[in-house]
């Protein structure tokens, strides 16, 4: 059987019933995340401009549009997807750099709306679309993303794909047909990263997932190998045969790919999140101030270099990928969220001094083999003393999990940028119930 074959069969036949416990909880875990950033990110700048294009563009329809009006499945995923990353505060599998639950939960919610069908299936369109995610962006990876694709937007858009096409019950015929659809319409390059395109891919992700499984429900052909063969998407998306099928075949419904989420501590590019934890403990534990400080150095993984593209931000979009930036906020603040990434933070001359105080290095196999070089060490040296800490995985990740204090925190502290605390505690009391409640309680909480 085929890969495209086995990952859709597996989409038709996952129901409710078939989900670990363990992995409902993380995927609700996960959802209240995205659901507290995406709120915030509906009224940042781009979600300013995305639900501009969406009102204009995006046609008529009742599927819910975060804290807008209703609009059409397709419009909604966008805008809904984009809104979740719109600042880079949206979760992250461990084990590979892609943002899953903003494309894929907001095509699983505008698919559900659309076939007005149960949170259940909700819950099963995500869990199985990050699983679709997870497999083809493994298969490829690290040589597609090193080769400067963003597997948000590529690898994500399957996901997108899965999630709708479990929600709008296709057989596995149609969710082959759909799967070859979105090959043709994945896309997205890390050239864009501090831009708001970058923000985009994850939209366009969402929106191309419910394309293609409403294209596919009609009748809408398509090769329904499209993930192997010479010309696949797998092999063209790689190079020098790096295509793992095995990747995709193997232990489907064994081990949940939502187990792999992590959550972001900060607003900024994951690579960063290792470094400003360490620079956190070190700020916080010996009451280091700015003027205190003569320089910081900080050690990355040589495949960081390539994200991390600006060491002088001019504004709040550029300073998720500098790590200069990312560590000054630390040091002035003991912290950074929502509130320091912002374009007048960025250009404060305070914040330009601390800049001037971190130089960067990188050095390749940091840690060894650990997996995916999320990992930093920091060195503050002020007029008396060095201080040194060092992080091996990003917090908030599996292998170094933030305490749910500091989740809920986060999901406070983005939500009620929009909503009443009372509204706030009423939403989260939903998504950790949300098989239990009805889908439209939970949709009149997110408009």
């Amino acid at each position: 059987m085929s890969e495209t074959a086995v990952l859709a069969e597996f989409v038709e036949s996952t129901t409710y019933d078939d989900v670990p416990p363990e992995a409902l909880a993380h995927a609700k875990e996960a959802i209240r995340d995205y659901v507290g950033v995406a709120l915030y990110g509906s009224h940042h700048e781009v979600g300013e401009k995305i639900s501009k294009y969406t009102s204009q563009y995006g046609g008529n329809g009742s599927v819910t549009v975060f804290q807008r009006e209703a609009q059409s499945a397709p419009a909604a995923a966008l805008a809904n997807g984009a809104f979740g990353h719109a600042i880079d505060y949206d979760d992250t599998f461990e084990s590979i750099v892609i943002h899953p639950t903003s494309p894929i939960f907001a095509a699983a919610l505008a698919a559900a709306e659309e076939a007005n069908t149960s949170t259940r299936e909700l819950l099963v369109g995500y869990i199985v679309g990050c699983e679709a995610a997870y497999r083809v962006g493994h298969s490829t990876y690290p040589e597609h993303y090193q080769n400067g694709w963003h597997s948000t937007g590529t690898a994500g858009s399957f996901g997108a794909t899965a999630a709708a096409a479990s929600v709008f019950d296709l057989s596995t015929p149609q969710i082959e047909r759909a799967l070859g659809i979105v090959g043709s319409a994945s896309s997205s390059l890390k050239k864009n990263f501090g831009t708001m395109t970058k923000p985009l891919h994850a939209g366009h992700a969402a929106q191309m997932g419910i394309r293609s499984a409403l294209l596919a429900q009609d009748g809408f052909t398509a090769d329904p190998e499209i993930l192997e063969g010479d010309i696949g998407y797998s092999n063209v998306m790689t190079t020098d045969g790096a295509y793992d099928p095995e990747e995709i075949t193997g232990g489907l419904g064994e081990e949940w790919a939502v187990r792999d989420i992590g959550y972001k501590p900060y607003p900024s590019g994951v690579i960063t999140h290792a470094a400003m934890d360490a620079m956190r403990t070190i700020v916080r534990n010996n009451d280091i101030t700015p003027d205190s400080v003569e320089n910081v150095i900080v050690t990355l993984e040589d495949a960081a270099s390539e994200m991390l593209i600006h060491a002088q931000p001019d504004d709040a979009l550029q300073a998720k990928f500098s790590i200069e930036f990312c560590l000054a906020a630390v040091l002035r603040e003991g912290d950074a969220g929502i509130h320091e990434f912002t374009d007048e933070y960025v250009t404060q001359q305070a914040t330009r001094d601390a800049i001037a105080k971190v130089t960067r290095a990188f050095e390749e196999d940091l840690f060894g083999d650990d997996f995916a070089g999320y990992g930093a060490i920091v060195r503050v040296q002020t007029s008396s003393q060095e201080y040194r800490e060092e992080i091996r995985y990003a917090p908030g990740s599996p292998n170094n999990p933030v305490d749910d204090d500091r989740l809920r925190n986060k999901f406070y502290e983005c939500a009620t940028s929009r909503l009443s605390q009372s509204e706030a505690e009423s939403l989260e009391t939903s998504i950790l119930e949300l098989e239990e409640v009805s889908l439209n309680k939970f949709t009149d909480l997110l408009r």
